[in-house]
């Protein structure tokens, strides 16, 4: 016990040098380390030295990060009442403290008096394991949240632990970054996962929380992840080893697409699995299938949202020489007229024109070339998707034995 101590406490000493200095100028970044400044007893390195209350519950939040099941800790010089404040110290640690909240199931401890100090004995009781508490990730900002989800989505993991501010921590907002970062993975689009949150503790006037976000995949991990990799051959055979650009590229990727598809509105939980592998999709299946195929082929594609005749119902927009044009795999259109502008789709098309950027009818843009102003670029970047979007109806899809 007392070379544990000894070792843990030099750990946590080299932590700031270890993690380097970058991060720490970044407005957003993550980390799997938690700095608690702790004292060992000089006479009993076994224990850990506290002198005021705040030392106290210092030494009880060290021991809870640390995974222990018992820790001493020794109190000189104390001027309060040690067992109200023991108690106490327990009592924040299990309700207030974010990691303690999320951990623990309960403290107990005794104290005794030994000449010059008193030596409490706390033991702990978990709910989770030393490895899940060494897992949880301290984030900080929007963009680190959503890198890390889109690398559990990704993996399909079935848990995700995050230690983040307060203001992170509001449901809504963890939703729609989950959204977000599903969206963005039109690879690994599968379906998309019922999710569940959890936060620690839920009242508390401190500035940090424990997130417990949950994910309920329709299939197991390893036949989500075999699929991932039938995807990735599909789309592969579909671009080719030489992609075309411009609106060659389109053409070839839409016609490639839309020939192996089998559409139907009611097709339920479709997803690019059932659009690239089985050939029956829904239009959410379909658009996100595109956007990964321009994605693979390098060429600017985003995801849209909206309803077609009042249905809900999804497409593409696609930036040609800077110009951007509406898509509709499920549409079956010829080559001709298979890239809209805004005008030539809004009598049955509907969507967020604020989110979007704007897709120029062809008069606006003969204006434009006479010498009118050039309408403000709104591009969004290479393929991405809104920022929130309600969970569609989907049925199952067909299995895959992840052996084959």
């Amino acid at each position: 016990m007392k070379r544990r101590i000894a070792a843990l406490l030099l750990v946590f000493c080299l932590l700031p040098v270890l993690s380097g200095c970058d991060s720490l100028l970044e407005r957003d970044y993550r980390s799997v380390s938690r700095h608690i400044s702790q004292t060992s007893d000089t006479e009993d390195t076994s224990a850990l030295r506290a002198e005021t209350y705040s030392d106290l519950v210092n030494s009880v939040q060290f021991f809870v990060s640390m995974g222990e099941t018992e820790g001493v800790v020794h109190l000189y010089q104390y001027s309060g009442d040690v067992e109200q404040d023991v108690e106490d110290a327990c009592q924040e640690v299990l309700k207030q403290d974010p990691l303690g909240a999320w951990a623990l199931e309960d403290i107990t401890w005794t104290s005794s008096r030994i000449v010059s100090y008193y030596e409490c004995v706390f033991t702990f009781t978990y709910r989770h394991t030393v490895s899940e508490i060494a897992s949880i990730q301290s984030v900080v900002g929007s963009n680190a949240i959503r890198d890390v989800l889109c690398d559990a989505l990704s993996d399909y993991d079935s848990s995700l632990v995050l230690q983040v501010s307060s203001y992170y921590a509001q449901k809504e907002l963890l939703l729609g970054l989950v959204q977000e970062a599903y969206y963005s993975l039109p690879g690994y689009a599968q379906g998309y996962p019922d999710v569940s949150i959890s936060v620690y503790p839920q009242e508390s006037t401190g500035t940090q929380r424990v997130v417990e976000l949950s994910f309920a995949w329709s299939d197991s991990q390893e036949t989500l992840q075999a699929r991932a990799e039938a995807i990735a051959s599909a789309a592969a055979t579909l671009v080719g080893t030489d992609p075309t650009q411009g609106e060659v590229g389109y053409w070839l990727l839409y016609s490639r697409l839309a020939d192996g598809l089998s559409y139907s509105a009611d097709s339920g939980r479709a997803s690019v699995y059932t659009a690239l592998v089985t050939g029956r999709t829904n239009s959410e299946g379909a658009a996100l299938a595109f956007q990964y195929l321009c994605d693979q082929a390098g060429l600017t594609c985003l995801t849209v949202q909206g309803t077609l005749d009042g249905s809900p119902h999804w497409w593409n927009l696609v930036d040609v020489d800077e110009l951007w044009r509406h898509v509709d795999v499920t549409a079956g259109d010829v080559q001709e007229d298979f890239l809209r502008s805004d005008g030539q789709v809004s009598e049955r098309y509907t969507w967020d024109t604020e989110q979007y950027p704007a897709c120029p009818d062809p008069e606006t843009e003969e204006e434009s070339s006479d010498g009118d102003e050039t309408p403000e670029d709104t591009s969004v970047g290479d393929s991405s998707v809104g920022d929130v979007f309600p969970d569609p109806d989907r049925d199952e899809i067909p299995e895959v034995d992840p052996t084959a």
